[in-house]
């Protein structure tokens, strides 16, 4: 019978759609951990699988779904799409394939966009302590990723086994999940039902392995003006361009985008997955 009740249970989740919210709380600067950042997030679960990305982003891509319908008759290349910003501060999203949970996790370095393919198995340790989150009982589990030590809250509550970002595999719902240190933390927000699909539109970057992302960080970030320059060669800029009002050289663009490249490896470098930029 509780099989039976478990079963149904099961079906009556993954039945349909459900749009988990989570408050993901990241230090960016490892010097500097007394500032905190904040996003919302999106862990969206259908059957085939779920996809993990910023809210920011989600309204962003929306509004420029929305002018794409609008005028259909369009070709791609000529909308006009410089009255939305991408407000969102996180770039990542998370793809995980059901039942085998392959992750696809997009990402960047500098401007150009790579999709990790991953085949994480998570080792979690289940430890007694209950508590209360948001009304479910959860359970604490612990594991090691990416570089970092992790204690998990999960509910069997919601026979859901997934999560946020990249952790999944304990026997209900993630609702909680945070590092040993306090850098990164997903919180849960709420669970909405029967909500329809929605993927990050553009491009899903080359495939690569998570050894190749590393190497190709690593090469980003002692060269960072050749991936910047390498931007310039392959489009049609040129010499002289207008820069925020002015007229500037390619050499003076490269330039200051060189030194803001440089300002940014500096303040962000506590990332979640350290694995990754080791």
């Amino acid at each position: 019978m509780k099989l039976l009740i478990c079963l149904l249970w099961c079906s009556f989740y993954f039945g349909q759609h459900n749009r988990i919210a989570y408050e993901y709380t990241y230090k960016a600067d490892s010097l500097h951990r007394e500032r905190k950042e904040k996003e919302v997030m999106f862990l969206d679960i259908s059957e085939k699988g779920s996809n993990f990305y910023s809210y920011p982003r989600y309204v962003y891509d929306s509004l420029k779904n929305a002018q794409i319908h609008k005028t259909s008759s369009l070709k791609l290349s000529e909308y006009n799409f410089s009255n939305f910003q991408d407000k969102s501060k996180v770039k990542f999203s998370v793809k995980k394939v059901y039942p085998d949970y392959e992750i696809l996790q997009q990402d960047q370095i500098g401007t150009t966009i790579y999709t990790i393919k991953k085949n994480n198995t998570l080792h979690w340790n289940i430890l007694p302590e209950k508590k209360k989150i948001k009304g479910f009982t959860v359970q604490k589990a612990t594991t090691s990723f990416g570089g970092r030590k992790w204690v998990a809250w999960f509910t069997d509550e919601v026979p859901i086994q997934d999560g946020p970002y990249c952790f999944h595999g304990l026997p209900g719902l993630i609702l909680d999940v945070e590092d040993s240190l306090g850098d990164h933390a997903f919180s849960l927000i709420g669970i909405k039902k029967e909500i329809p699909d929605f993927e990050i539109t553009g491009t899903t970057g080359t495939i690569i392995s998570p050894e190749k992302f590393n190497q190709l960080w690593n090469n980003y970030r002692k060269y960072p003006s050749v991936s910047i320059k390498n931007i310039f060669l392959n489009s049609n800029i040129q010499a002289s361009v207008s820069w925020n009002g002015e007229e500037m050289k390619q050499s003076d663009i490269i330039r200051n985008l060189e030194k803001r490249a440089k300002e940014e490896l500096k303040t962000n470098n506590n990332f979640i997955e350290l694995s990754l930029y080791e």
